[in-house]
């Protein structure tokens, strides 16, 4: 295994809010979803923070995430997802740079943006 899943990122950085580390079988996902779309955010507007990765299943219903969310690592389907923030720019700044490139999931909130590398395209 990789001590990283890119330069910038640590593994733990996408653990769940109730300290259960992302499943192996998402690393793939989580290494992807990295080097194409944060490390990029990362060079144009500095360091990026990753708000909330992985939910458990039981996590995610506490925060009122919705049922099929991308932060529920299945292993039956591709896609990790991540709420992130960086130290420079706008949410509409950081969903801009991510929709340019070509990110699957996007969802653009005040304070945060999410990104996910589903099959398939989503905005909102």
């Amino acid at each position: 295994m990789l001590a990283r899943p890119s330069t910038h990122f640590r593994w733990s950085e996408f653990r769940c809010h109730d300290g259960t580390s992302a499943p192996r079988h998402a690393h793939d996902d989580l290494r992807q979803l990295c080097v194409r779309y944060l490390e990029p955010l990362r060079r144009r507007y500095g360091v990026v923070w990753i708000i909330s990765g992985y939910r458990t299943p039981e996590h995610n219903e506490r925060v009122g995430g919705a049922p099929r969310s991308y932060h529920v690592y299945r292993k039956d389907r591709v896609g990790a997802a991540a709420d992130i923030a960086a130290s420079r720019g706008t949410p509409a700044d950081w969903f801009a740079l991510l929709d340019a490139l070509d990110a699957p999931g996007l969802g653009r909130y005040p304070g945060h943006v999410h990104v996910d590398n589903r099959n398939g395209h989503a905005r909102w």
